[in-house]
């Protein structure tokens, strides 16, 4: 299944400037695996003018947002209402550069990998132009409103 970026605003809570995924490229709601993809440019929120690139913690928040983004495709999929998450912790995570040049590519590959209740545990990846370069462990709260 292929999302793109207007279709999942409709699946995270964030908006203008700090939503970040361009598209999903991949995704298994029901077996709790997704693929996103986002393109680095000088429009990018993170973008440092001084640094001429992205900061590679700007990668943190593309897995949270590629994270939210299977649990609100779930709730969809599951007809349920969307609920907000909340990050309990994280934990292994690791990046093999130190910034992201205009025109990298990054994708990011998250799979939960255990629930309890409303917590959910997830591992992720991160591939910059096709290539492994990081990755860690999440684990969230979903809450209903």
């Amino acid at each position: 299944m292929k999302i793109d970026h207007e279709e999942l605003a409709t699946l995270v809570p964030h908006k203008g400037k700090m939503f970040i995924i361009d598209r999903i490229t991949q995704a298994q709601a029901n077996d709790w695996i997704i693929e996103s993809e986002t393109k680095i440019t000088p429009d990018f929120m993170f973008y440092d003018k001084n640094l001429g690139a992205v900061p590679n913690y700007a990668c943190f928040e593309i897995i949270a947002q590629t994270v939210s983004a299977l649990t609100g495709l779930y709730a969809r999929e599951n007809n349920l209402p969307p609920n907000m998450g909340f990050i309990l912790s994280v934990s292994n995570l690791h990046f093999d550069f130190d910034s992201l040049a205009d025109g990298d590519l990054v994708r990011a590959k998250a799979e939960r990998e255990a629930a309890v209740d409303n917590v959910y545990s997830f591992k992720a990846e991160v591939f910059v132009n096709g290539k492994e370069s990081g990755g860690g462990k999440l684990t969230v709260m979903e809450v209903t409103e």
